[in-house]
């Protein structure tokens, strides 16, 4: 197979994976294709990642500026991993690599203190690898409770929140615990995004192509949905909610990124400009939007409450990326 048809098979893969194709997507009683499971039925086995890569030999990395995460389901060295850059810089090389731990990572959340938590995704079970700020390697992995993980994110009070694709159900880990505190299933099909706003309203993407084409809203301690956003939702992605309780979502299939204002349930506007396969979306304290692409492997930027994205980008060292986390580093 030359370079060309396995990156073909690779884009493929990805949309099978966690949103489905349309009318082909299988019964949801049958599991769908993950992209680990893809390369093998394409004669390609994942690799084993080593203990240490050369390029997470550093024990640590510093931050003297804000800093993004993004993950990469493979790459031309053949392995999957996390690369860190700084942010709101033109086209950056990397400031570390991350693979220690990791195997076909998808979501990446931070909280408060820089810990770095990625699902990731497997041929089957998985778990979540957790990152001290500026480690590379994990300081414990998460897998009571873990089902397929798709995206993660963290509550106002430093709680992990998971979607587990194939359980299905989004389970809450108390700050510090490995064990499930609570799970959400009622109104959930084939979760793949999940964000929380300061409010404390969670938001969860039903991402099945063949059914659920949805965004379920929780009130704060219920476990089930208070709303339900159909306008403007297709293959749902990685969420996110900004401070003002904008919330974002990326449709993979239309190549757009919808935004609705707090409590609504139409966008009020639709990105579409520099949009292949966006997989994700992440926002700064200046609500610059930051976009994932998995067909063109970029991360692009837009200012706050623009539909054209700033000239900067990230590129370099980037591989189809699943998940972006932003965070804003504690500088002396």
């Amino acid at each position: 197979m030359n370079n060309s048809t396995f990156n073909r098979v690779l884009e493929i893969c990805a949309a099978v994976a966690l949103v489905g194709c349309g009318g082909s997507q299988p019964p949801i009683s049958t599991p769908a294709t993950t992209p680990v499971q893809a390369r093998m039925r394409f004669g390609w086995t994942a690799p084993m990642i080593p203990d240490v890569k050369p390029a997470a030999r550093r024990p640590r990395y510093k931050a003297t500026a804000p800093l993004l995460y993004a993950t990469n389901l493979f790459n031309s060295e053949n392995w999957d991993g996390i690369t860190v850059y700084p942010a709101a810089a033109k086209d950056p090389a990397p400031v570390a690599m991350i693979s220690d731990g990791l195997l076909n990572p998808t979501g990446t959340c931070i909280d408060g203190q820089g810990t770095l938590y990625v699902t990731n995704e497997p041929a089957s079970g998985g778990w979540i690898s957790e990152y001290p700020f500026g480690k590379t390697t994990p300081s414990r992995m998460i897998t009571d409770g873990i089902n397929e993980p798709g995206y993660c994110a963290i509550d106002g009070k430093g709680n992990l929140w998971v979607t587990n694709i194939y359980a299905p159900n989004v389970t809450e880990y108390l700050k510090g615990s490995k064990k499930p505190h609570a799970v959400i299933t009622n109104g959930l099909v084939y979760p793949v995004g999940v964000a929380i706003d300061r409010s404390g309203n969670l938001y969860v993407g039903n991402g099945n192509g063949a059914s659920e084409q949805n965004v379920e809203v929780y009130a704060p301690g219920s476990k089930s949905p208070s709303r339900t956003i159909t306008s403007g939702v297709t293959s749902p992605m990685g969420l996110a909610v900004d401070s003002s309780g904008t919330l974002y979502i990326p449709n993979l299939n239309q190549n757009t990124v919808a935004e609705y204002r707090s409590g609504q349930g139409d966008p009020f506007r639709t990105i579409t400009e520099a949009m292949d396969r966006p997989t994700d979306v992440t926002v700064d304290k200046k609500g610059v939007l930051y976009v994932s692409n998995g067909g063109n492997s970029t991360v692009v930027e837009f200012a706050a409450g623009s539909l054209r994205p700033l000239k900067r980008q990230i590129s370099k060292d980037l591989y189809e990326p699943n998940g972006i986390a932003y965070y804003h580093a504690l500088l002396p």
